[in-house]
C-alpha cells in the first residue's frame, strides 16, 4: 500500500564517521648542544626626523653658497682678464694705426725731400729769364711760372708748402740759415737780405730750412785819441846862473 508522502517522516542527514586521528610521529634525536647566539648589538637610535632634516638643509645650502661663490670668483676673474684682453687689443690698434700714419708721413717726407731740387731748378730757371725784359724772353717765363704753380698744387695736397716772409726780417734759426753775412745796407743789420734757396715746411714742420745772407752789423768808428796835454814852455834860466 501507497504511503502518503506527506505522512513520511523527515529523513535528516547523518555526517559520516570522522577518520580517527592519526599517532603522532615520534620526536627526532635531539641535535647536540652548541654555544649560545651572541646577542646581536643593539641598533643606534635614528635622530629625529625634524633635527635631520634641519642639518641636511643645512648642509645643502652651504655647499650651494660654497659654489655660487666659486662661481662668482670664477666669473669675476674671466670678466676681468675679458676688459685686461680687450683694453690690450685696443691699445695695439691705436699704436698700429698711429705708427701707420707716421710711416706714411716719413715715407712723405723722403718722397717730397728730393723732388725739392727740382722746384730750385725752377725758381732758377724763372729768376734767370726775369732779368730778360724781351718779348721773346716772356713766354719761357710765364711757362716756369705756370710749372712751378702746378708742382706746388700738387705737393700742397700732401702738406708741403714753402717758407714764406723770410726777407726783410730777422733771422730766425727755426726756418732760416744763414750761409754768409754782408754789409749792403738794404736793411737792418740781424735781417735776411735775400734767399738763395727757398725753405719749404710739412704739415706744419720745416723740411728744409731756407739759405739766407744776413746784414752784417755796421762798422762803428775808430775812438780818437785823446789828446796829450800841452806842456808849459820852460822859462830861461837868469843870467849869470847855470843851467
Amino acid at each position: 500500500m501507497n504511503e502518503d508522502p506527506a505522512t513520511e517522516p523527515e529523513r535528516q542527514d547523518v555526517p559520516p564517521p570522522e577518520a580517527a586521528p592519526e599517532p603522532p610521529a615520534a620526536d627526532p634525536a635531539p641535535a647536540a648542544p652548541g654555544p649560545a647566539p651572541a646577542d646581536p648589538e643593539p641598533a643606534p637610535a635614528d635622530p629625529a626626523p625634524g633635527v635631520e632634516s634641519a642639518e641636511h638643509r643645512s648642509a645643502e645650502a652651504e655647499a650651494a653658497k660654497a659654489e655660487a661663490d666659486k662661481a662668482k670668483a670664477e666669473a669675476a676673474a674671466l670678466k676681468d682678464r675679458l676688459l685686461r684682453l680687450q683694453a690690450d687689443f685696443d691699445n695695439f690698434r691705436k699704436r698700429q694705426a698711429r705708427e701707420r700714419a707716421e710711416w706714411i708721413q716719413q715715407s712723405n717726407a723722403d718722397l717730397l725731400e728730393e723732388l725739392l731740387p727740382v722746384l730750385d731748378q725752377t725758381d732758377a730757371a724763372i729768376a734767370s729769364v726775369s732779368k730778360d725784359s724781351s718779348d721773346a724772353a716772356k713766354p719761357f717765363r710765364e711757362g716756369f711760372e705756370l710749372v712751378r704753380r702746378s708742382f706746388l698744387n700738387a705737393v700742397a695736397k700732401f702738406g708741403l708748402k714753402p717758407v714764406e716772409g723770410v726777407v726783410g726780417k730777422p733771422l730766425d734759426t727755426a726756418t732760416s740759415e744763414a750761409i754768409t753775412i754782408m754789409r749792403t745796407g738794404q736793411t737792418a743789420p740781424g735781417c735776411v737780405v735775400y734767399e738763395t734757396r727757398k725753405g719749404y715746411s710739412l704739415n706744419g714742420k720745416v723740411l728744409r730750412a731756407a739759405q739766407v745772407v744776413v746784414e752784417d752789423e755796421a762798422e762803428e768808428p775808430a775812438p780818437r785819441p785823446a789828446p796829450e796835454a800841452e806842456k808849459p814852455a820852460e822859462e830861461p834860466a837868469p843870467a849869470g846862473q847855470e843851467a
